[in-house]
């Protein structure tokens, strides 16, 4: 598969001049190639034209047995997360294993298995849900009610993951409290994370099991933060990762991106 060649608009010219550094525990740089080659630029052609993301994405929006798509995740947001695997995680070696936290019918997670196999050879997808929609939520804050979203034939769901090859992907079902303390020690090694909870203390939860297991540098990706309906999302990044932990957006088109703080960073303000 050849390189991309990633083109900007003229107006972008600027970035021509930046430098790729660390600044603030992330790449400014990196942020600004994927956001504006996604808007101003050849990104999604790149993707469409990728027989990696074409795969991935038919079996993302295939049908699932209720007749609606297995993922509800833009295809603008999947494109950003392949672009991160593809430019950014790809030619790293021993990168740990992706999560993610909310699954609704699998289709981002198995989107993420076909894109691992085939890029990240040896990483893991291990995905968590109820599975049997919302657990309990803030009212003073999320717009969703608890049970909010159907259950989802999680039998099913795994028999298409395994017919598909899908070996690198487990599905585990149950509140978070539950399940994901255990999985994390199993795991031990987390290079991205995505955040699809929609829910202030599911968001919560998730960025504060998680944050002890980031590598260096790994990607947070939220996905629904900035969607109307998630507010309680975004307050959870409020509070935790931007004015107690200091971190700093390293992308915020099409979806907020943070990383795990690298030590290089500069002190350029």
């Amino acid at each position: 598969m050849p390189d991309w060649q990633v083109r900007l608009k003229p107006f972008l010219r600027a970035l021509d001049k930046m430098p790729n550094e660390r600044r603030k525990g992330r790449s400014v740089y990196d942020g600004y190639v994927r956001g504006c080659g996604l808007k101003y630029g050849n990104i999604r052609d790149l993707c469409n034209d990728d027989d990696v993301f074409s795969g991935a994405m038919t079996l993302a929006m295939s049908e699932a047995p209720n007749g609606k798509s297995r993922t509800i995740v833009s295809p603008i947001n999947l494109m950003n997360i392949f672009t991160i695997i593809k430019l950014n995680l790809s030619h790293l070696r021993d990168v740990g294993h992706i999560i993610e936290f909310g699954s609704l019918r699998g289709g981002s997670a198995i989107f993420l298995a076909h894109v691992a196999k085939h890029l990240l050879p040896g990483t893991q997808i291990i995905s968590f849900d109820t599975f049997a929609g919302f657990p309990a939520t803030k009212p003073e804050i999320d717009a969703y009610a608890a049970g909010s979203f159907e259950a989802v034939d999680l039998l099913e769901l795994r028999c298409f993951a395994a017919r598909h090859e899908l070996n690198n992907l487990t599905f585990i079902e149950g509140n978070f409290d539950d399940t994901v303390p255990q999985a994390l020690k199993e795991i031990k090694k987390v290079c991205l994370a995505h955040i699809d909870c929609d829910l202030y203390e599911s968001v919560t939860f998730a960025y504060e099991q998680t944050k002890h297991y980031l590598a260096e540098g790994s990607y947070i990706i939220f996905d629904d933060p900035l969607v109307p309906t998630c507010i309680g999302a975004f307050e959870a990044i409020e509070e935790l990762l931007i004015r107690r932990d200091g971190l700093h957006a390293e992308q915020i088109f099409p979806h907020l991106i943070f990383r795990a703080p690298m030590k290089d960073l500069t002190d350029a303000t």
